[in-house]
């Protein structure tokens, strides 16, 4: 018959486990540094809702933190249909970058009741005082379309770049580099553009669009834009707007007419209709609200940029190089 251990053995065992931890203490004092391991490298998350503010961050952000973005590609962000998982992401993010203005309307509660980082609406700070809507149906509401000028968008830059340094500020360095550097990029970008438009005769400098999306984009480069309806896709067309419109195009001798990527087919429609009764072209599809998809030559901001001047510029009779 085998012996029990002495008292004496046992207490030494005990004594042991005590030093060594045990098992179970050791695995429990494991897991807690291994938790305390995560929590100090976890990295930013950030969402965003444009497309255009989702390219501007992926590149501020680089590879040190993390970017999601609500909206896909070619989706109108003024009648965005909410998605169950945006909830669950907004209150996941550290930071919320929006463009504010009412142009995610429809989000505007979801991120109110769910946001639990800070949120931070870029054109509200880039553009204080913005365009105001030119359609009658909704008079003075803000002209949330910023980003349409360069020198807004890079304001958007500033001010993404500081939230997010405020965020992560042991990232702070990479941060600013990534700026600086793209900031450069839209500074060629913005000298580029005047040049297309420089050798236009002022008069020539008209265009009709889908909705009122590209006043900003005027105002910086002595353009006189016309839209079939105001800055809201929202809006329902008025018989009257459209007859106002065609006879601005036959008074102005307007040359081309352009329909855009996110609005619906029945106001592009519209718009070709209003071609066909002056005599006027369509001149291409506009990228409004909305990057393609980011494979694509107008999936980032600078070639959306890029394509819409191109095409209005063609359209206009420019023959400028059209090279960036």
């Amino acid at each position: 018959m085998q012996r029990p251990p002495s008292p004496t053995l046992l207490l030494l065992l005990g004594f042991a486990c005590f030093l060594g931890g045990c098992d179970g203490t050791a695995k429990t004092s494991a897991k807690r540094e291994e938790m305390k391991s995560t929590q100090a490298t976890k990295r930013l998350q950030i969402v965003c809702t444009t497309t255009m503010i989702d390219d501007l961050t992926r590149i501020l952000a680089a590879d040190v933190a993390d970017v999601r973005g609500l909206m896909r590609p070619g989706e109108d962000p003024h009648i965005y249909n909410v998605r169950p998982r945006d909830a669950e992401q907004i209150a996941q993010a550290d930071l919320v970058l929006t463009n504010g203005y009412h142009l995610e309307s429809t989000l505007d509660k979801v991120i109110k009741n769910n946001a639990t980082g800070q949120v931070v609406a870029l054109a509200e700070l880039a553009v204080p005082e913005p365009l105001g809507n030119t359609s009658e149906q909704d008079a003075g509401a803000p002209d949330p379309h910023c980003w349409m000028s360069v020198s807004n968008f890079q304001g958007y830059l500033q001010h993404a770049r500081d939230a997010l340094i405020a965020a992560d500020p042991d990232h702070a360095d990479a941060y600013r580099d990534n700026a600086r550097k793209y900031d450069a990029q839209l500074h060629k970008l913005d000298q580029w553009i005047q040049a297309q438009f420089a050798s236009i005769p002022a008069r020539q400098r008209v265009i009709v669009t889908s909705h009122d999306a590209f006043q900003y984009l005027a105002q910086d480069y002595g353009l006189d834009m016309r839209a079939i309806i105001g800055i809201s896709t929202a809006e329902a067309p008025r018989p009257q707007e459209i007859e106002r419109i065609e006879a601005l195009i036959k008074d102005r001798e307007v040359k081309a007419l352009f329909i855009e990527t996110s609005t619906s087919s029945t106001l592009n429609t519209l718009v070709k209709k209003s071609a066909a009764a002056t005599g006027a072209k369509i001149g291409g599809t506009l990228y409004s609200d909305s990057l393609d998809e980011p494979n694509k030559p107008a999936g980032s901001y600078i070639g959306m940029m890029h394509h819409n001047v191109s095409a209005i510029a063609g359209a206009l009779g420019n023959t400028a190089n059209s090279d960036r």
